[in-house]
């Protein structure tokens, strides 16, 4: 189903997504999480077309692509940026190297803004097994906030379809290729060598980490569960992702 065709109610995909932002609309406004891909790009212009009030915020990484922030910068300078993650590296170093099974950076860059508030998020289930359950409008599970995810059931031709349908501008990344944009060498990410390629000066920052890692814990006498002697040792394991 496009995003033009009506549902069993008569209505489309995007009368649906304005009608839950108007429905959910706080006294004080929304919270639009805006990360600078093709999905804030399409809830930023949903939020405008519904006529709620809100604030967009770019919470600031220090492991996004340059072209991201150029982008934000250029094309939304009306959007706020948020320092949530200073002091990133320093942190690496003493938690360790995001993992699946502990990504503990989302916690410190993506969701640290937005207390208090009812934040507009770009979610949509199609992105995985996680975002599956999750609903158009809900609390998070620990902190004070609630989400609205007014896309949550497009999948990504259909983003791609409102973006050309609406001429919404977009970052220069998707046009080489790439499918999401984010955290380069998120954990979750598979085409490791593409991002080591693309993007040297982040990718020499998380291999600098690995040799600081090693240093901290062997001189606090800290056993790891592999034999890592050095940096090295650690980026090449890191970087397989097995």
């Amino acid at each position: 189903m496009g995003i033009t065709q009506s549902n069993f109610d008569g209505l489309t995909k995007v009368e649906v997504a304005t009608k839950l932002l108007q429905a959910w609309e706080p006294e004080e406004g929304y919270y639009l999480a805006f990360s600078g891909g093709k999905d804030s790009v399409v809830i930023y212009d949903l939020a405008i077309k519904s006529g709620v009030n809100f604030d967009a915020h770019y919470c600031v990484s220090p492991i996004d692509p340059r072209e991201v922030q150029l982008f934000i910068k250029e094309v939304y300078p009306e959007v706020i940026w948020d320092y949530h993650a200073r002091g990133f590296w320093k942190m690496v170093v003493k938690k360790g190297l995001p993992m699946r099974q502990g990504r503990w950076c989302c916690q410190v860059i993506k969701e640290a803004g937005g207390l208090g508030r009812t934040v507009i998020l770009g979610n949509r289930r199609e992105e995985g097994t996680i975002r599956k359950k999750q609903k158009c409008y809900g609390p998070h599970r620990s902190q004070d906030k609630f989400f609205v995810r007014p896309i949550i059931d497009w999948n990504v031709g259909e983003v791609w379809e409102y973006i050309k349908m609406e001429n919404l501008p977009y970052c220069s990344l998707y046009d080489e290729g790439f499918h999401r944009l984010g955290c380069i060498l998120c954990p979750f990410e598979r085409d490791v060598q593409r991002s080591i390629d693309r993007f040297p000066k982040i990718t020499n920052l998380w291999r600098r980490a690995c040799d600081r890692i090693v240093e901290y814990r062997l001189a606090s006498g800290k056993v790891y569960k592999y034999d890592w002697q050095n940096g090295q040792e650690m980026w090449e394991w890191w970087i397989r992702r097995d």
